[in-house]
């Protein structure tokens, strides 16, 4: 028999087990049964410093677990922040943002020309450059060259097909390949220039003339020969479409542009130009004293058996001295006379003449066809290397150079050099400038061989280099002493 009071304390303490909850209910429940026993302890007055923070009171072991996801909200609100709207999340490097602006890093500088459209890459930063510091410098702009360098400005197909020439200008300058970047400038420019072309009912505009022009003259320099021959119909039914040459605008600048392209395919190709335009060709000149032609008129008589035609030849040749002491007169200090002086309208005058002689009756019918063929030739490069001071060794130098040397080997050097001896070695020497020394290694030997008989015959040397005045000044002292040293009455005047 059990103990009452026995059985009563048992049964009490089974009740207790029952009632009181498991381990773990105990542990999911703790914090909240914690701070309800400790509830009435937190509203006692207290120091501050003795004030647990937020955290203190969480479990050692959930620390980490708090601090990771501190650094996450503090991440987000920092791009979120209003302070930096649209910033971006990953910083650009000096590439990036190089490639972006289209700026290159080693150059400097600014992009003003980002509303253009131009190709995004170096070549394209060295072309401007190399157009404003150089290009626009010499005598390949046509002059005034004031009002080319404000319509290049002006005109978004113009800009890239300039900087496409200028970029093919650079490497020219170094004989060097253009780069496969430059394919960009070309393609940039051909699609600006058929964008303009594909507007319904439009009329070419000054602007998309004057590029077609500048793209035929630099595939006729330095391009492909199928290609500007393309360009050069197309510049054609522009200029009949807005009835004729003389009806352009820009200041003149347009007209002088195309007639220099439609020169300049006429020498390659051997066609006459289709063109007439409006020249300035005696602005600003006066007389040179001097110098004298001496005996020239005669010697030259003897080959051309008419007296008109040698009346011709006598003028260019005095003309290509003339406009060759013009520039040399002009100090560095004063390089816009050229542009005040049509400069442009000169050499185009004196090219076109020299390019209707190579058609005409009175070549065929003088005495001595190849050796004023080879005359006539000799002056286009001169004209183009000196005068319009382009690189040497562009296709049509390399053209007329290869049409000098095979037409000097059907005459008769022997009988020519008794007679003009200073034009003979004046055409050699421009011959070998033009000859390229890529591929033209039978030319070269040939004008060497021909050169260094002369020099043997005269008892003179020919420098290897010669440039402007130098020419003449070399093939004038091969003439006879009577005609050097004889009266200088007449002194050649603004020719």
């Amino acid at each position: 028999m059990v103990d009452v009071p026995l059985a009563a304390h048992v049964s009490r303490i089974v009740m207790e087990l029952a009632s009181r909850p498991d381990a773990s209910q105990q542990d999911a429940d703790g914090e909240s049964d914690d701070s309800m026993t400790e509830r009435p302890q937190a509203v006692l007055p207290v120091s501050p410093e003795s004030t647990p923070s937020p955290t203190s009171s969480l479990p050692h072991r959930r620390k980490p677990r708090v601090h990771r996801v501190g650094q996450t909200k503090v991440k987000r609100r920092r791009e979120n922040t209003p302070s930096s709207p649209g910033r971006p999340s990953k910083k650009k490097n000096r590439k990036e943002e190089a490639e972006q602006s289209r700026v290159d890093m080693l150059l400097g500088g600014a992009d003003p020309f980002g509303a253009f459209s131009l190709p995004q890459n170096s070549t394209t930063d060295m072309a401007l450059h190399h157009w404003v510091s150089v290009f626009q410098n010499t005598r390949m702009a046509i002059s005034p060259r004031k009002a080319w360098l404000k319509i290049n400005l002006s005109d978004k197909t113009l800009l890239s097909v300039t900087t496409y020439c200028s970029a093919y200008h650079f490497y020219f300058l170094r004989h060097m390949r253009a780069p496969p970047a430059c394919l960009w400038q070309k393609s940039n420019a051909i699609r600006n220039i058929n964008m303009e072309l594909r507007r319904p009912n439009s009329v070419p505009s000054d602007h998309i003339m004057v590029a077609v022009a500048v793209m035929t003259l630099l595939e006729c320099l330095a391009g492909e020969v199928k290609e500007c021959v393309i360009h050069r119909k197309g510049l054609q039914l522009m200029v009949h479409v807005r009835g004729g040459i003389q009806n352009l605008g820009l200041d003149g600048a347009a007209s002088r542009t195309i007639s220099w392209a439609d020169t300049c395919y006429s020498i390659l190709m051997r066609t006459k130009p289709i063109l007439q335009p409006t020249l300035v060709p005696s602005a600003g000149e006066s007389p040179i004293a001097g110098f004298s032609t001496g005996d020239l008129k005669d010697r030259l008589r003897l080959l051309t058996k008419t007296s008109d035609f040698t009346k011709q030849i006598i003028y260019i040749w005095l003309r290509l001295r003339y406009l060759t002491e013009f520039l040399a007169r002009m100090s560095s200090e004063k390089t816009h006379q050229i542009d005040d002086y049509f400069f442009t309208d000169k050499i185009d005058l004196v090219e076109r003449l020299v390019i209707s002689l190579l058609h005409s009756e009175g070549l065929a019918e003088s005495g001595a066809v190849a050796f004023f063929t080879a005359f006539l030739n000799a002056s286009l490069i001169y004209i183009y290397e000196e005068l319009r001071e382009c690189p040497r060794w562009t296709n049509v130098c390399i053209c007329l150079s290869q049409r000098i040397h095979s037409g000097l080997q059907m005459a008769n050097l022997s009988f020519i050099a008794r007679h003009c001896s200073d034009l003979l070695l004046w055409m050699l020497v421009l011959g070998r400038s033009g000859n390229s020394p890529i591929g033209g290694e039978v030319g070269m030997i040939w004008y060497s061989s021909a050169i260094g008989d002369m020099e043997d015959h005269l008892g003179i040397e020919v420098p290897r280099s010669l440039s402007g005045l130098e020419y003449f000044n070399v093939a004038e002292g091969t003439r006879p002493t009577e005609s050097r040293s004889g009266p200088r009455s007449g002194s050649s005047s603004a020719i």
